[in-house]
């Protein structure tokens, strides 16, 4: 039950970083247009 109280948080605030992380990679367009280079590919 002590391992809980230690582990939970450590979890939870990992989750969070990761979690920020994916939400600031998004919104700077980090995801976006990933079909445009193999389709750029094919036209030419």
């Amino acid at each position: 039950m002590d391992a809980l109280i230690f582990l939970v948080p450590i979890a939870i605030g990992l989750g969070a970083v990761f979690a920020g992380l994916f939400i600031a990679a998004a919104a700077r367009g980090q995801f976006d247009d990933i079909d445009d280079a193999p389709q750029r590919m094919l036209d030419d």
